[in-house]
């Protein structure tokens, strides 16, 4: 009976999940170094190639059965500009505190989550944080693939339809508003995955991501610093 090895199964795990990430958001480079990073596979011949042939053929695949529009659509027009690189070094700084934010405040709740023995008490608990969170917040209903494709299609405006904070739509007001979705983000994640639903962390990734850059940048403008 063949049995593989530690080193083989992990690899294989890898091209499943390179894969999956490059067949949803047709974006293989990306599906392969989300995977080394995450995963911890060694930069190898051995581990990188699979994951190539792996996300490259189910891009190709995605590309085949749902056409060529991607899941995020945008077009960068300004070329890069070097003055810009202290406002990038700025956006990681800022990225690394709401990643460790995010990070705590889910291990937080989940903790507070295992201690409710009945999944009826765990139901009811995140039941009524994911109520009182979306008719707050309606951004936070779902993975907020809107959410993202409104920011990148600049039309950040949408962001608070049908919020009671809906004319929150410009300036500092906007900058909070989205402040307190990334605050409450974690509250809606854990609420939906220690309740019993199912859900991960990967979309809320980048949920947060899109949402803290924007924030940043638009902070920024609003100051009259760029």
């Amino acid at each position: 009976m063949f049995k593989m090895n530690h080193k083989t199964l992990q690899t294989l795990i890898g091209c499943g999940a390179a894969a999956a990430l490059a067949a949803i958001f047709k974006a293989p480079i990306a599906g392969v170094l989300f995977t080394l990073e995450i995963l911890m596979l060694g930069l190898t011949i051995s581990s990188v190639v699979p994951l190539l042939i792996c996300a490259v053929t189910a891009t190709s695949t995605s590309y085949i059965l749902s056409g060529s529009q991607p899941v995020f659509d945008f077009v960068v027009n300004e070329p890069f500009s070097v003055s810009r690189i202290p406002y990038i070094v700025l956006l990681g700084l800022f990225c690394g505190f709401v990643s460790l934010y995010f990070t705590r405040g889910m291990n937080w709740m989940e903790d507070i989550f295992r201690k409710l023995a009945s999944p009826y008490k765990k139901m009811a608990f995140g039941g009524i944080i994911l109520s009182v969170l979306i008719f707050l917040f309606p951004s936070l209903y779902g993975e907020g693939y809107d959410t993202i494709e409104y920011l990148l299609g600049n039309h950040p405006e949408n962001v608070t339809n049908g919020s009671i904070f809906r004319d929150f739509d410009h300036g500092w007001l906007l900058v909070a508003y989205l402040g307190l979705v990334v605050i409450f983000k974690i509250f809606a994640s854990c609420a939906t995955n220690g309740s019993g639903g199912t859900g991960g962390i990967f979309a809320p990734s980048l949920f947060m991501g899109c949402i803290s850059g924007f924030i940043l940048a638009k902070s920024i403008n609003l100051s009259g610093i760029a």
